[in-house]
């Protein structure tokens, strides 16, 4: 269990980076956009901070992903050399897009004041499209190990039919949420932490376009909620055909399909993702309603500042229930009779042991690796933080 406890943790904490970092990559050139069009100075200085950020949070999200690449191989060395095999298309899509996206951060950030505001403006929408893209290849997995639709063997060797596999029922909403969710819960951190910054900053001109960021996003935070309502429960009827997983989430609170069998009980998960929710509508609601009457004060910007706190740990609390209600299966539909009847029977066995998150590398385990695996998670958590302030500390202006 300790090796799926350095997996989760620094899978938890690059999810939670990728979240903000989609928010920051789609807000920054869209409020470079509105700051040419109304030509607000203000405007376009919250739009450089959020493209700071967004450069803090990439570089740190990509550090957490190799580390998670090097965990996986190391770990589950038998999972990684089937996946790449079987995944390499939807796993191209992603990589793809990844290249892209760097190319059109670092264009985005060093070509302020340097190019034509439109040329400027151009590289930042095709990077939120990018943003938008790297999901699409990465969910494409993820519902793959929802059921593996798209598989085949051809002379005993897994293939993927891409087109099946992107037509996988489970995708759509599971994507759809990836992105809203990323948005609503990205937005309403950057909203609780201007609206903190609204009360205490002395600069009037921060105060002014902190406010007026407030008052923009905090409309579109609560609308997200709602929508992410409606996918989650869209993205729970598409689980209806993955009895193993879905029985371990619902079967508990009386929501069965097939055998009804809990083989790994995840509805507790399941119940603190609601609260948590439920948490961050009631904060939202009260914000709303305290800035439409015009009184956004200490109180209000702490509680915005703990549910944009509360709105990124939901987003980790979700993907680790998306991939523990599976355990100890990578893929959830593994012994669903309609995926064995595809595998040929000399190779069920194989795939039952390299499926499974319980047959772990024994070498990558040895209490001096574990020893060192700790050693090393400390220092990058130490750096990462210490990281995070230097990049995001206020700037002191020079007198």
């Amino acid at each position: 269990m300790e090796s799926v406890f350095w997996l989760a943790f620094v899978f938890g904490f690059h999810i939670v980076l990728v979240n903000m970092g989609i928010t920051l990559g789609i807000l920054a050139p869209y409020l470079r956009w509105r700051s040419l069009k109304e030509d607000d100075k203000g405007l376009e200085r919250v739009a450089r901070e959020l493209t700071r950020m967004l450069a803090a949070t990439y570089a740190l999200a990509g550090v957490f992903a190799t580390a998670f690449t090097v965990f996986l191989l190391s770990f589950y060395p038998g999972f990684i050399g089937l996946a790449g095999n079987i995944a390499m298309s939807p796993f191209a899509i992603a990589i793809l897009s990844i290249v892209l996206n760097f190319f059109t951060i670092a264009a985005f950030y060093y070509g302020w004041d340097r190019w034509a505001p439109s040329t400027h403006l151009s590289i930042g929408f095709f990077m939120a499209l990018t943003f938008l893209l790297i999901p699409l290849g990465f969910r494409a997995v993820f519902a793959f190990l929802n059921t593996p639709q798209g598989l085949y063997f051809e002379d005993g060797v897994p293939r993927l039919d891409l087109m099946k596999a992107l037509a996988n029922p489970t995708l759509p909403p599971l994507y759809l949420k990836s992105i809203i969710g990323a948005l609503t819960a990205g937005t309403f951190a950057l909203a609780s932490a201007y609206a903190y910054r609204y009360v205490k900053s002395s600069d009037e001109e921060m105060k002014r376009v902190s406010l007026l960021f407030v008052k923009k996003t905090v409309p579109y935070v609560l609308l997200g909620l709602i929508i992410m309502a409606f996918l989650g429960l869209w993205y729970a009827f598409s689980l209806q055909n993955v009895a193993y997983k879905f029985n371990n989430i619902f079967a508990n609170l009386g929501w069965k399909v097939g055998d009804g069998i809990v083989h790994y009980d995840m509805s507790w998960l399941f119940i603190f993702k609601v609260i948590l929710v439920a948490i961050q509508f009631v904060i939202i609601i009260g914000a709303y309603n305290a800035i439409r009457k015009g009184s956004l004060d200490a109180g209000i910007s702490k509680w915005m500042l703990f549910g944009g706190g509360i709105a990124l740990f939901t987003v980790l609390i979700g993907e680790y229930l998306n991939a523990f209600s599976q355990y100890p299966y990578f893929i959830a539909d593994l012994t669903d009779p309609r995926v064995l009847a595809i595998v040929p029977k000399n190779l069920v066995p194989v795939l039952a042991q390299v499926l499974s998150l319980e047959n772990v590398n024994q070498l990558a385990t040895l209490r001096g690796v574990m020893m060192l695996t700790t050693g090393f998670m400390t220092f990058l958590i130490g750096s990462a933080i210490y990281y995070l302030y230097i990049i995001l500390k206020p700037e002191v202006k020079s007198s």
